[in-house]
């Protein structure tokens, strides 16, 4: 393997460029070579990219490219399938969130990525964000307590598109929720028992229009989390309230929220700037990147970085197949106890 990974892209839509133009950000890696139904979009990106070839199909790119690994960012409903593809043919891959539509298929991709000896990670990129990784920080060395309740959501406003269909993976919770979802478990640190849900459909369509979501953990630590698209734009939010003190971070803010008994430096309510640099692996600052994902090139390109070093150092990556499974496992629960109204056990 060169010093340099070969990555081939599958999707080649607006996520697959920013996701390409976030690697080369690394210099770790390298997309040469992209895949994708509509040729006519495959040979545009390979142009953009710089990339070596273009091709119609994943299987065609996995069975005629040389490549050390595979990024997959396709349509909800077709992440799962390619990616599986992928891992077969041998190829490391990080796959976009949901990774699946189901923990059932999340499972399979998981057990096969195993057989073949690869990586493979989820694109849950919001744990790339620099106010929530120093959040986790002060979360593990203790400086709010024992964690006691966890709020949060990921809001959006209307849906269209295929982001409007079920068959595809639509949805608010697939789309945005999911990210909040795997959030409150990474920062609870325990397995959730039992999750209950209320589930507003949207009109007009087979996807919600909202969920909020009670999820019980072991140790009595409970969490609400809200998903919609009925807000008229923009926003996340997660509050960590412990035993003594509390953190808040929000979606597109780099500040973090501090109030700590443990920590003499936040014992007032204290508002922090946290700058990416010192937090988040360095980059090539003069790459080339689409002015509409400025704001997230530098978290994707933590996380391929992240990716690059889990594949050249020989180790699992930091946001592992398992995880997006428990991510699963609980959107599963939710859209049954939504039909039931019922509390459903993990």
């Amino acid at each position: 393997m060169s010093d340099t990974l070969k990555f081939g892209l599958i999707g080649c839509g607006g996520q697959g460029r920013y996701l390409s133009e976030a690697l080369a950000m690394t210099g770790l890696g390298a997309v040469v070579a992209c895949a994708d139904l509509d040729t006519e979009r495959a040979g545009a990106m390979r142009e953009w990219l710089g990339a070596s070839q273009a091709f119609p199909s994943a299987a065609d790119m996995l069975a005629g490219a040389d490549l050390d690994a595979v990024i997959v960012a396709t349509v909800h409903d077709q992440l799962q399938p390619c990616a599986l593809q992928a891992v077969r043919a041998g190829k490391h891959v990080l796959v976009e969130k949901p990774m699946a539509l189901n923990a059932a298929d999340g499972r399979a991709l998981v057990v096969a990525a195993e057989q073949a000896g690869v990586n493979l990670m989820v694109g849950y990129t919001l744990r790339f964000m620099a106010d929530r990784i120093l959040m986790k920080r002060l979360l593990d060395e203790g400086a709010i307590g024992e964690p006691v309740h966890i709020i949060a959501g990921q809001l959006i406003g209307n849906m269209g598109g295929w982001l409007s269909e079920s068959a595809h993976g639509g949805g608010p919770l697939m789309y945005v929720g999911c990210h909040v979802l795997d959030n409150v478990l990474w920062v609870a640190g325990r397995r959730a028992e039992r999750v209950y849900a209320e589930v507003q459909p949207r009109e007009g369509t087979d996807v919600e229009a909202s969920t909020d979501i009670l999820i019980h953990f072991e140790g009595g630590l409970n969490a609400l989390v809200s998903s919609s698209q009925r807000m008229g734009g923009r926003y996340g939010w997660l509050d960590v309230i412990g035993s003594r003190g509390r953190l808040r971070a929000q979606w597109e803010s780099s500040e973090l929220y501090v109030e700590s008994q443990v920590v003499e430096a936040y014992r007032r309510p204290t508002r922090i700037d946290v700058p990416p640099d010192g937090i988040l692996p360095p980059v090539e600052r003069n790459s080339r990147g689409s002015v509409v994902a400025f704001k997230y090139l530098r978290n994707w390109a933590a996380e391929l970085h992240e990716f690059c070093s889990s594949i050249t150092e020989g180790r699992p990556p930091s946001v592992p197949g398992e995880d997006g499974v428990r991510v699963l496992e609980v959107m599963d629960a939710v859209f049954e106890s939504g039909g039931t109204g019922a509390p459903v056990a993990l």
